[in-house]
């Protein structure tokens, strides 16, 4: 009997409490919910099906079994042997790198170096290199192996990667891409924190005068939040970056300083070049389409035979590349073994571009092969003298001249060859392939690609950069320009005209803001209303200068808490808020490298053709460890001076309205 007792005991205080909040009626109920949701508390839990806990059970184990089978999947398919015969079979068919197979090694390497088996990582990166001389991966990833144990050869390394890079089209194009791409997106998130400081900085200021205006004219019950939505609208009716750039320009530059003007014309002259040449950058975009002729040439001037690839340039629109299409279609069938048609594409280069001596090289070659050294003579000594300086021409030339028993002609070949620079050339092919070939073919230089790309991109291209910049600012690179450019002669116009008495500035003694028809300046100094209001009717000056040091106190300390809270969320804010123009501009450039290598942990745009595989931990480490050093930054900078906006105290509000008066007239 003494359990309901304690019961009713537990649970009177609360119905006490619920009388006092709901009345009698909804404690009653407010109780009974109280009460069940105890007694459901303390129910049992059901009994499971046993059949349908082993169900689930062996369906777990199905979904490991399948997990561990898939992750273990692309290791049989990256076997040793497998790799071996894929190589075998590449060089078989007239590979001149193997870019693929070294993706391979170069996978296996960084597997090998996440588990701390270094030597095994530096093993397969050469072994990637010796597969790929051009795949510059190897070399800036064997260098910071060296480096992790202090080794000279990281240098060494490094050098060669940075070599490479010069050399390789597939290297300058990947990393021109990306560098475009990555130094506009940091370009826009930096002067994005500028317009940002700019617009906490200013805005108030435009928002005291228009609520002013809308205080006096309509006597609006809330003028500084109807000014505040007036200000913002524009951002959200047209939420584009120009649009953005122009509404902070026009409306906060008749209330800048002068090194803020110099920051904000700078950054939106930069913003208009970039989108007026964005078209111009555009030409060389074929080397981001893998489907445009540029870069399946590119791909057919290493590739092994490949019927497929074969099929795809034929297939494509020449745009200009008549010359270097015919050119790629003979290399490939020269691979394949197909000497007619490889002899056939090669004279229909040469009589489109006569001036070339790349399909004269290679139509020797074909020739050579089939043990017509006569004519193999006869098409090496055409490209001599179209272009005496090719050093593939002149040692195959040499080659040619061995066969027909003319070794004096040969030495001299060789020797131009080798000052045309040869050994560079003969480094760039893959080590197997090298090995066993006397002669070697002739195929395209980066600055050949380079120009293949102007050429396509002239007859049509992608637009790359102004897809990308169209995609980051939400307009048309030419209509960013105009509204940019429009809003900067405006406002350049407009401090012409617009009279300094005609807009806010801050109290001389607290900072506040205030314009001509709320400040006071009885006393001799421009102060705000509320500082007005403090010392009226003071005649001491000791009094009247204790009263604006209290009121002077107590707003500044008010203020730059707010200020610090508002301008901690973004890194340079705060710098750039209190003037520090240069040291803001680095942080928030810095904050926005950081945050785009975050985000494309490598590469922005990656090679269409390449592998899947992990990203190394530093590549996530190091842009996060940016990130984190911005806002350190950020919060540890203390500003203790405030670059203020004020008006001199030297002109009387008489000679204000004498000037005014004298202007209507």
């Amino acid at each position: 009997m003494s359990k309901p007792v304690r019961h009713r005991a537990r649970f009177l205080p609360l119905r006490l409490s619920l009388t006092s909040i709901y009345g009698h009626e909804d404690a009653k109920k407010a109780g009974y919910l109280v009460k069940e949701s105890r007694d459901r508390s303390k129910e049992r839990t059901r009994a499971t099906n046993p059949a349908c806990g082993a169900v689930h059970a062996f369906c777990t184990a199905l979904v490991v079994l399948v997990a561990l089978v898939a992750s273990y999947a692309p290791a049989a398919f990256a076997a040793p042997e497998n790799v071996a015969r894929h190589v075998d079979q590449q060089l078989r068919a007239g590979a001149v790198s193997l870019p693929l197979d070294a993706e391979v090694e170069y996978a296996a390497a960084l597997d090998d170096a996440r588990h701390g088996k270094l030597d095994g990582a530096r093993a397969h990166l050469k072994s990637a290199i010796a597969l790929a001389p051009h795949f510059t991966d190897s070399y800036f990833t064997l260098a910071r192996l060296e480096a992790r144990r202090l080794s000279p050869d990281a240098i060494f390394w490094f050098a060669q990667g940075v070599v490479v890079t010069t050399r390789s089209f597939e290297a300058q194009s990947l990393f021109a891409a990306n560098a475009g791409v990555a130094i506009m997106l940091i370009f826009l998130i930096t002067s994005g924190i500028v317009y940002l400081a700019l617009v906490l900085r200013y805005f108030p200021f435009l928002a005291h005068r228009i609520a002013e205006f809308l205080s006096r004219r309509f006597n609006a019950a809330k003028p500084r939040a109807c000014a505040y939505l007036i200000l913002f609208a524009p951002f959200v009716i047209i939420p584009a970056y120009p649009i953005a750039i122009a509404c902070v320009m026009l409306c906060t530059w008749p209330f800048m300083q002068r090194r803020e003007r110099v920051v904000a014309f700078m950054s939106a002259t930069a913003f208009a070049v970039l989108a007026w040449f964005a078209p111009f950058i555009d030409r060389y975009s074929p080397i981001a389409d893998p489907a445009s002729l540029t870069s399946l040439i590119s791909q057919a001037n290493e590739s092994a035979a490949d019927p497929t690839l074969a099929a795809l340039i034929a297939g494509t629109p020449s745009r200009g590349l008549d010359a270097e299409k015919q050119t790629a279609l003979g290399l490939l069938a020269m691979r394949a073994g197909e000497q007619e048609q490889a002899v056939g594409h090669f004279l229909a280069a040469i009589e489109k571009n006569p001036h070339e001596s790349l399909p004269y090289v290679n139509l020797g070659n074909v020739y050579y092969l089939n043990g017509q050294y006569d004519k193999a003579l006869e098409g090496y000594r055409k490209a001599e003298q179209v272009n005496s300086a090719d050093a593939v021409g002149q040692y195959n030339l040499a080659q040619a001249y061995i066969k027909t028993l003319l070794m004096d002609e040969s030495s001299q070949a060789l020797k131009r060859a080798s000052q045309a620079g040869f050994d560079a050339i003969h480094e760039s092919f893959a080590t197997r392939a090298r090995d066993t070939w006397s002669i070697f073919p002739r195929i395209y230089g980066a600055e050949d690609f380079w120009r293949m790309a102007a050429i396509e991109g002239s007859h049509e291209h992608t637009a790359v950069m102004s897809s990308a910049l169209t995609s980051a600012t939400g307009v048309s690179p030419r209509f960013g320009f105009v509204i940019v450019v429009g809003a900067l002669l405006l406002s350049l116009i407009g401090a012409k005209f617009i009279k300094p008495l005609k807009v806010a500035f801050q109290c001389s003694n607290c900072g506040e803001i205030t314009c001509n028809h709320c400040c006071s300046d009885d006393n001799g100094t421009i102060l705000c209303k509320a500082c007005g209001k403090v010392v009226r009717g003071v005649t001491s000056d000791k009094v009247l200068e204790a009263l604006l040091r209290q009121r002077r106190q107590s707003v500044i300390v008010k203020r730059r808490k707010s200020i610090k809270w508002i301008t901690l969320w973004v890194p340079g804010v705060r710098h750039l808020f209190y003037g520090r123009m240069f040291s803001g501009i680095t942080v928030a450039t810095m904050f926005a490298g950081c945050v785009v290598a975050f985000l494309a942990t490598g590469y922005i745009l990656p090679r269409w053709a390449s592998l899947d595989y992990s990203t190394p931990l530093w590549q996530w480490i190091l842009p996060a460890l940016g990130v984190i050093l911005s806002y350190t930054i950020a919060v540890m900078s203390r500003q203790l001076y405030e670059m203020r906006s004020t008006r001199s105290g030297t002109r009387s509000r008489s000679t204000e309205v004498s000037d005014d008066s004298a202007a209507s007239a």
